[in-house]
């Protein structure tokens, strides 16, 4: 029986991919780009637990699509301190329905401006938060940051409430 040896060298660059490998997957893991449409989408129903209170929030990972004119959601089916998840077909990209405690409703795009994964609304702390880098937006106040590291709020999506549903417009 001959033995193929590797040689050091060989073994090194090995061991090198192999973890190269593993950080590159646990990156794209925590940031959603896992390979199934971009940032955040796995195609199904996302749990995230809420800071604090142990509250979860569960939304709709990509959510409906909507173009320009059509709604988004009934005002009926949002209650006040939660969101809905939906993709702007215009832009391509997801975004957020939040219904504030005030009673209104507001639209921010979900693609975090640090990195872009995507944020998911904490109805606990009533803000929107990204997952991967811990930035904190609050939707009430323009979607302005109020944790880093990202330093830009959340692009605002125009809508209009139009018999009876949120309207992208």
């Amino acid at each position: 029986m001959d033995k193929e040896y590797i040689s050091r060298k060989g073994f090194i660059r090995l061991a090198a991919m192999v973890g190269a490998s593993s950080a590159m997957a646990s990156v794209l893991s925590a940031c959603g780009g896992g390979g199934q449409g971009g940032a955040g989408s796995n195609g199904g129903e996302q749990s995230t637990q809420a800071s604090g209170g142990g509250q979860t929030a569960t939304t709709q990972a990509a959510g409906p699509s909507v173009g320009r004119g059509e709604a988004i959601a009934q005002q009926s089916e949002v209650p006040a301190n939660s969101a809905v998840a939906f993709t702007d077909t215009d832009l391509g990209q997801p975004g957020v329905l939040v219904h504030l405690q005030s009673g209104d409703f507001v639209a921010y795009s979900a693609v975090c401006t640090h990195k872009g994964c995507t944020v998911d609304y904490q109805p606990d702390s009533q803000e929107l938060v990204c997952p991967c880098h811990g930035s904190i937006f609050d939707p009430a106040q323009d979607a302005s940051v109020v944790q880093g590291p990202a330093t830009t709020p959340l692009p605002k999506i125009d809508t209009a409430e139009q018999n009876g549903g949120i309207v992208l417009t």
